[in-house]
């Protein structure tokens, strides 16, 4: 992919359609942080390790994501869409790093947090920290190369949402584990749509953000199409608005 000399906007419907969602994500997540620093700060009063306005501090960071997220889809320019998207993986990756550390922290200094909940949260966390970079580091020279690697994302995906999920049921006092749990819904859900809609793997999508030399829509189309990745799709958008609907119910209960 050529590095254009200018970018312009879209004008294309959808691009402009998820620019409220991300932006509705932004906001969410930012009243999430202000959640957890009110937490916290009675949770220091009572003698917690942390600081309160650290706890915060993840949230905020990965709806900072959000909306370099959202802004970049409005380029036509597909280089330079790609480099906010990836921009935003980045702080988003920063964001679980900071949150698995702050719970390594309060482990350490012995405060609260570590327990089973906390030791689950912080699986997930390091897990999706690792995940959100993985594609930047797969190996494309062969289709069936990029197929394995596929499936042990997913596979991963799968164990860092289980246990984000099994947290936040288990208690865990913040919410900052909360938001890699979104993002693995979310992924769960987008990538299966497009499982569904071009019948082929959606992991090169994600190759392509990070590797921009392997080509544009023209990699993916080197992928075989058939009926099981259709079935696998659909499976994974289930998912996705299963674990959604689960984090809507407890977050608001």
């Amino acid at each position: 992919m050529k590095k254009p000399d200018t970018f312009t906007i879209t004008t294309f419907w959808m691009d402009w359609l998820l620019l409220p969602i991300m932006l509705g994500a932004a906001w969410l997540t930012v009243s999430w942080a202000l959640a957890d620093l009110s937490r916290a700060s009675h949770l220091e009063a009572a003698g917690a390790t942390l600081p309160a306005w650290a706890v915060s501090v993840p949230l905020f960071v990965s709806a900072a994501g959000w909306v370099i997220v959202g802004l970049g889809m409005l380029i036509k320019e597909e280089y330079w869409e790609f480099q906010m998207i990836r921009s935003g993986l980045i702080l988003w990756s920063l964001c679980c790093l900071i949150g698995a550390s702050l719970i390594l922290l309060s482990f350490f200094s012995g405060g609260r947090g570590f327990d089973v909940a906390g030791l689950l949260n912080l699986i997930g966390l390091v897990l999706m920290t690792f995940l959100l970079v993985l594609p930047a580091l797969t190996d494309h020279s062969s289709l069936d190369k990029v197929n394995r690697s596929a499936h042990v994302w997913f596979v991963l995906l799968t164990i860092c949402v289980g246990c984000l999920m099994a947290g936040m049921l288990l208690g865990f006092p913040y919410n900052f584990p909360w938001f890699p749990l979104g993002l693995g819904a979310l992924f769960f859900f987008g990538l299966g749509l497009t499982e569904v809609g071009f019948s082929r793997t959606s992991f090169p999508w994600l190759l392509r953000l990070w590797k921009l030399h392997i080509g544009g829509r023209k990699f993916h189309d080197n992928f075989p199409e058939s009926v099981r990745w259709r079935v696998e799709g659909s499976a994974k958008m289930l998912v996705g608005i299963g674990v959604a609907v689960m984090l809507i119910v407890v977050s608001l209960s």
